[in-house]
């Protein structure tokens, strides 16, 4: 990924508007990131900490979504992040809603999905972070193929998003 500002960061929110884009809490590490390892960006607000943000380069350039994250109830048994695949115990995943209107004034309309909790997609894809509890599956994709297809499971949800917008 190319080094980011926090102005283009903040202009690539398509599911918000330019206001709503303004206010959203960017902590420090996000824009410090190790831009070399980085394929994607995720994080949550860090004073709405059930507000997430995605932001990835596309095909039609840099391109963020706003989430709001359900916390997950511990129930038993393992869930699966839909965006790196990774294995975690069943409060390790988040439900997520992700608008596909800008304002109130549009009639409500949202994309839903499973991601891990502490959007930490990139960590685990790279192999720097492993989920708790939970054995993860044997994979026979090298590290290159599993952060392809990460991205290509984010960029298809973001592609998602912009497809319900029009």
């Amino acid at each position: 990924m190319q080094p980011q500002t926090e102005a283009s960061v903040r202009k690539s929110f398509i599911n918000c508007s330019k206001g709503a884009a303004s206010r959203i809490g960017i902590p420090p590490a996000v824009l410090d990131a190790d831009w070399d390892k980085q394929f994607f960006l995720a994080w949550s607000d860090p004073k709405s900490p059930q507000n997430a943000y995605v932001v990835a380069e596309t095909e039609d350039g840099l391109r963020g979504i706003s989430m709001e994250k359900r916390s997950a109830k511990g129930s038993g048994g393992a869930r699966m992040c839909q965006l790196c695949l990774a294995l975690h115990s069943s409060t390790g995943v988040s439900m997520v809603s992700i608008p596909t209107t800008k304002s109130s004034k549009d009639s409500y309309g949202s994309v839903g999905g499973y991601i891990c909790t502490d959007l930490a997609c990139v960590d685990y894809t790279l192999g720097t972070k492993k989920p708790e509890g939970v054995r993860q599956m044997e994979e026979t994709l090298t590290q290159e193929e599993r952060i392809e297809r990460t991205l290509g499971n984010v960029q298809r949800l973001i592609a998602s998003v912009a497809e319900k917008l029009k």
